[in-house]
Formats: C-alpha cells, structure tokens, sequence
C-alpha cells in the first residue's frame, strides 16, 4: 500500500479539476478537497496523455511547454504557488523565513526525502540545483534573479541560506517555481536523458525522442504517494490528430486548439475543460514616436478595442479580459484595475480628439505566430471605427523576435508572452514587454522606482500597496494594453479524476486516479 498521509505539505491548495460535462459551459473549480468527497480515489492502471510537444529534459530549469506534463511528477520544488490564492505552499520547504531587510532569506528542507536512486536529499542538492539555475545553458527564464543573489550556501545539512544587495521575497518564490530539485550525482544524465533522477510521485523510466515517455509510480515517495501505476506521455504533433487521440487512444489530451474544441461539443464521452496558466495576448506602443507621443492617444487605442470580440471570435469564449500581466488575485489588484479599458469608443473618439490624431496612421508590426494575426484582424476593425488609420505588416516570428530582443518594433506592435501565473514582481522585468530595453522604449525614473518598491515589500498589505500604485500608474501611462489573456483548453474522458494544475500551468499527477 502506498503512503497516504500528507504531513508534509503546508495548506497546499492546487487547482483542482472537476468533472465538467461537455464543452466549457460546464466548467467547475473544486474548492480545496472537494474532488475526494464525491468520489473514493481508486488505485491502478495507467493515464495515458498526448501533447503536442516533446520533453527536453536538458532545460528542465527552464518553462518550456514540453515539460509541463513532465517536470513536476518526476520532480519536486521547495514551494510552488497556490492556484486559487498565489500564496506560495510548501513542498520540500518545511519553513522559510527572512530577515527584517530582507536581503537574508533562509528555507529549511524536510529530512525524509530521498531520490529515485535512493541517496537522500541534502541542501547541497538544493544549492547546486540554484547554482544551476545561472548557467546560460540551462536556459532559465529566472536566471537574472538567481544572479542577483550574492551568495546560495548550505547553512546546515537541511538548511539554504541565500543572501542579496537587494530583497530576496517574494520574486523567490517564482525562482522556486522552475527550480525543481535535481540530483546533482546524475544531472550530466538530463542532457541526453539517459539519467533523469528526482524525488518525485514518479519515476522516469523509459523516452523515446519524438514520440512517447514513460513514468511508473514512486513506491517510496516522502508525500501522498500516487495512486497510478504508470503515465504515458504521447507526442503527437498535429494539433486536431492529437485531439482525434481522445476517442480510445489516450485518455487526456493537452492544449487543445479552440477550433478544434468544437469537433467534441455535446459528446458526453469527452470533457473540455480550462487548465492555468497561459498566455498573453499585448499591444504595445513606442512612447517617443509621434503622434503615440501624446498619453491621450495611447488611452484612446486601450478604450478602442473590444476585447470581449476578440475571445469570442478568436478563442471561443476561452480567455479573460483583465488588463494586467499578473494575475488578478495578486494582493493590490481591484476590478477598477483589472478591468480599467473596458471597451467605449465613444470615449476613444474624445480621447483621439484630445491629442488632434483624428485618421492617423497606425503603422503595426504583428508577430505571425499562434492566433496574433487573427487577433490583429479584429484590432485593425477597431481602430478604423474610431477614426485611426491602422497600416499592418505580419512578421515571420524570427524576424519579430529579433526586433524585440533588441528593443525596436516600430511605432505600434503585436506581442505574445507566456509565463502567465508568475508574480508581479517578477514579470516586470522578465517580460519583454515591461522589462528594461522593451520597444516601448518606456522606461522612466518613477517606473523604476514603483518597480523597485514592489520588489522590496516584504509584507502583504505592502506588496498591495506598491502593486495598486504601479499598476494605476502603467494603466494611464497606457505603453502596452492587454488586449486578452488566455488559458489552455484540455480534454479528458470521464474516467479520469484528479487532475491538478499549479497557477503556471504545470500539471501534477500524484492525486490522479482512474475510475
């Protein structure tokens, strides 16, 4: 029988999925237990999952799509972020506590836990695992906050202290996120996987590249161990053949297109169902190329655009509207913020009129990526009815990003970032959109500071606090609108139970059952 006692996880609240019905209509989120008191957690069998892309155990440091079914049931984090509250919970982490500074920030590890290979895990493997998160190579998106710490060391056999010039909390708890910890005995093994070794509810057994893996259940895992006896992970690389997989070849399919969602509307043997996560849909305007130079006519685009039409032609219904980049439960945010260019081209118009912009041209660089061109289409309809010249030019994606890295895409320009569920404090200055060098090229000394003081809270009401002013004052500086946020769409059969998603996306599987 497999451990089912769960001592070690401190309030851990993830998103739970429950059975939805067919399409999104009837989609529910679980309040914290409610899932295991409708139904008994049966043991056995194995979940067999398609994906469109493959594993990259190389960068498992990294947010790359491919691990997202991988990373977090073969690994484990010291946190991860709660997806109804955003409050970091604890996994490996017992406690973590800071200094009244905080430039000390010290995580104390539990001392029950071993890897696969049986060796047990010690804040040497947590250090190096950080270390880690610096090499250019293993392609960290927080590599720039790891670098700005100036020391990781092991203050005890279960014990991390880090320290900085500047405050730690709370951006470490994204650096958390994407720090799953490894073995530093078998790490070189990640590069080619022919040893991936964590502490995870599963173990690695078996990949072949390009087409499947296998993970068996961890017997010894220090948690709740799984009920599964294996997982499958399928890649299929055309997005409506991998939706087909659904009707008896898999029993869950991840990251479905929105097209091809409509192909299962009204099947009871299939369930649509919204996952975390996700992406960002922005447009982003230079603020020193005229007439974008005037702040009334970048307001003027933000009340211009109907954002609802964009999610219901483009996503089918699958999205939100809010105009931040983080999320809307973040401490600080209000719906006057979230929601603050509602859709009113009556007031665009005044707005167009104020800065003496009536029918200028609106030249639009458009990353031809994903669903940005569709999203363009509705935006150029838009502007045309307030009375602006929209003049668009879709980019090869290579080409976009090159212009992005370097900070120049012209006077108007369409995005799309992921990282969706990471905090505020960290997205603006890991976005390209919002970091240092964005093509807005808006970088002033008060957002610097506003920045700076939302890195530096240490506390709750004054994380809000600097959150709810740097919010309000990018939202009427208005460089770069959220025009969508999506989440991915997935299907499953009804057999399947326990589907857990953490607020970035990644799904865990230790509380999965068939029945």
């Amino acid at each position: 029988m497999r451990n089912r006692e769960r001592t070690g996880i401190q309030g851990l609240s993830r998103r739970s999925l429950l059975k939805s019905g067919a399409g999104l209509a009837g989609l529910m989120a679980a309040a914290p237990g409610a899932l295991w008191a409708q139904e008994t957690p049966q043991e056995g069998g194995t979940l067999r999952i398609a994906m469109t892309a493959d594993i990259q155990p190389q960068a498992i440091l990294a947010g790359r799509g491919g691990n997202d079914a991988f990373r977090h049931n073969v690994f484990d984090t010291l946190t991860v972020l709660d997806g109804e509250s955003g409050q970091p919970k604890g996994m490996l982490a017992t406690d973590w506590s800071s200094s009244e500074d905080g430039l000390t920030f010290t995580v104390q590890i539990r001392d029950d836990v071993t890897f696969h290979s049986g060796r047990p895990l010690t804040a040497d493997d947590v250090v190096f695992t950080l270390e880690q998160m610096k090499v250019p190579e293993n392609a960290s998106q927080m590599r720039p906050l790891v670098e700005q710490w100036t020391s990781i060391e092991a203050t005890g056999e279960h014990e991390v202290t880090i320290t900085s010039d500047s405050p730690v909390a709370p951006r470490v708890f994204d650096v958390f996120q994407l720090a799953v910890i490894v073995d530093q005995e078998t790490f070189a093994g990640l590069q080619d996987g022919s040893e991936i070794i964590g502490t995870g509810p599963f173990r690695f057994e078996e990949w072949v590249p390009g087409a499947s893996v296998r993970m068996v259940a961890n017997e010894d895992y220090w948690g709740e161990g799984p009920y599964l006896d294996a997982v499958e992970l399928n890649v299929i690389n055309d997005p409506t053949a991998m939706a087909n997989a659904i009707r008896g070849q898999v029993d869950v399919v991840l990251n479905l297109t929105p097209r091809d969602q409509i192909m299962f509307t009204g099947d009871p043997s299939v369930e649509v169902f919204e996952g975390a996560g996700g992406t960002f849909y922005p447009l982003g305007i230079d603020v020193n190329a005229a007439p974008f130079d005037n702040k009334a006519l970048r307001q003027a685009i933000g009340y211009a655009i109907d954002r609802e039409r964009i999610i219901d032609q483009v996503f089918d219904g699958a999205g939100e509207t809010a105009d931040v980049w983080w999320r809307t439960n973040e401490p600080g945010s209000t719906d006057e913020i979230n929601n603050h260019y509602s859709y009113d081209p009556d007031r665009a118009r005044e707005l167009i009129a104020e800065a003496g912009a009536e029918g200028a041209d609106v030249p639009m660089q458009v990353i031809g990526f994903g669903a940005v061109p569709a999203v363009y289409e509705i935006v150029q309809n838009n502007l045309r009815d307030v009375g602006l010249n929209p003049v668009g030019q879709v980019l090869e994606t290579a080409a976009f990003d090159q212009g992005q890295t370097a900070g120049e895409l012209g006077p108007v320009f369409m995005q799309i970032h992921g990282l969706q569920g990471f905090s505020a404090a960290t997205l603006v200055d890991a976005l390209p959109a919002l970091r240092p060098n964005n093509p807005s090229k808006f970088d002033p000394p008060e957002y610097r500071q506003l920045k700076d003081a939302l890195q530096a809270a240490q506390d709750e009401e004054a994380y809000a606090a600097a959150l709810g002013e740097l919010a309000e004052f990018m939202l009427d500086e208005a460089f770069s609108h959220v025009l969508v946020k999506t989440t991915p769409l997935h299907l499953k059969t009804p057999q399947v139970h326990g589907l857990e998603f953490y607020n970035v996306g990644y799904l865990q599987l230790g509380q999965a059952w068939l029945g």
